[in-house]
């Protein structure tokens, strides 16, 4: 993984001690966003430790194409003439048949292979500006050229390699993503597996990737804080995406995260408000007091008025169409009966309830309801 100084502080990897002091940052774009048991499986080499990578998110699909261009700037670094990237819109199924239809003409002197950008089009390379019109099925095919800048390096070949960031489900099993001859071999290192037992759980998205022996450990960039959730839809969502065009507007929910410092959920709905310590500890007081009345160690709360909107029941009238009769239920009807205990649920306060979720406020609700219907039952009882 290379060093590339963080443009910004959501995407930057940061380098911590044990201690979790920062003490550096780097590019973390190259990151594995969801390794591959990272609880059990480490590669090992010269005092390194590091995860194993899925070669599938977003991530490990940015190494990829930075490889390939760093294998561009070596074939076409001292190159002297102009080259250019010529783009054509055409389906995946047709891109090796109208590449080859393409070299077989030598006037336009193209560099040989192709690369595919997506399922919708794919360019070669060419010492020309244009081609000639190319139909397919009756159809004149779409063309976009631009010019190689070789001064850049390797950001000049970021048009000829983003199709390494659509995803693999794109493209399908028996079909590479280009085809160029003469390419330089990708520098490949060794590493050693190792396994480990009894190790503690380990948390995809705020956990080191790297571990080095001086004491330093690769903490991944804040703005990778997502839902498992979120995960599934962003892999989902790139999975469709069968154009680099469509790679860019569903990684553009992540910029929009990083700009806007949210601690909310990226892609799903927002998360639930959670409880504050303060009410925690009240919850858990009033779980004690309703244990003490109901086991009779303590009086029992009762509102010493009745509610404000009157006591008594207003029954239904019966289906043969007479009423009930209005007078009060004499307290024989209840002999027999034990005594009532009520089972008071004290207030909260009015700034807490905007806290409460929804399925807590309506809870609390309904229980108020019944402790102010078993109290007018108890007023009923003492008036007779």
């Amino acid at each position: 993984m290379e060093a590339e100084r963080a443009t910004s502080g959501e995407f930057a990897a940061t380098w911590r001690n044990y201690q979790g002091e920062i003490v550096g940052s780097t590019f973390g774009g190259t990151m594995c966003w969801m390794p591959l048991k990272p609880w059990s499986l480490r590669i090992v080499r010269e005092g390194w430790s590091g995860i194993v990578p899925c070669g599938e998110c977003p991530g490990c699909l940015e190494f990829y194409r930075r490889r390939l261009a760093d294998r561009f700037v070596k074939k076409y670094g001292e190159w002297k003439h102009a080259l250019y990237l010529i783009r054509i819109y055409a389906p995946i199924e047709h891109h090796a048949a109208l590449s080859r239809k393409l070299h077989r003409r030598r006037g336009l002197a193209l560099e040989p292979g192709f690369i595919r950008l997506g399922a919708t089009s794919f360019a070669v390379i060419a010492h020309v500006k244009g081609l000639p019109p190319l139909y397919l099925g009756g159809r004149r095919l779409g063309t976009r050229t631009e010019p190689i800048r070789l001064s850049r390096g390797r950001r000049a070949w970021r048009s000829a390699t983003v199709g390494m960031l659509v995803a693999r489900e794109a493209y399908g099993a028996q079909l590479n993503r280009f085809y160029c001859r003469g390419l330089p071999h990708a520098e490949k290192e060794s590493w050693d597996v190792h396994t480990q037992s009894g190790a503690k759980s380990y948390n995809r998205a705020r956990d080191p990737r790297v571990w080095k022996s001086a004491n330093l450990v690769l903490v991944p960039p804040e703005v990778w804080s997502l839902g498992r959730g979120d995960r599934r839809r962003l892999r989902r969502d790139l999975g469709r995406a069968n154009s680099p065009e469509g790679v860019a507007s569903v990684m553009a929910m992540v910029s929009e995260l990083a700009a806007r410092k949210s601690q909310s959920s990226l892609i799903g709905p927002a998360a639930r408000p959670v409880l504050s310590r303060d009410q925690v500890l009240e919850s858990y007081a009033m779980a004690a007091r309703r244990s003490k009345a109901a086991s009779g160690s303590e009086p029992p709360l009762i509102s010493p008025s009745p509610p404000s909107e009157g006591g008594g029941y207003v029954s239904s009238v019966h289906m043969g169409g007479a009423d009930p009769p209005k007078q009060a239920a004499r307290p024989a009807d209840f002999a027999g009966l034990e005594p009532w205990k009520p089972r008071h649920f004290a207030a909260l306060p009015e700034d807490s309830l905007s806290e409460l979720t929804q399925k807590q406020y309506l809870h609390r609700t309904n229980r108020k309801l019944l402790d102010e219907q078993l109290e007018r039952i108890a007023q009923r009882l003492k008036g007779g």
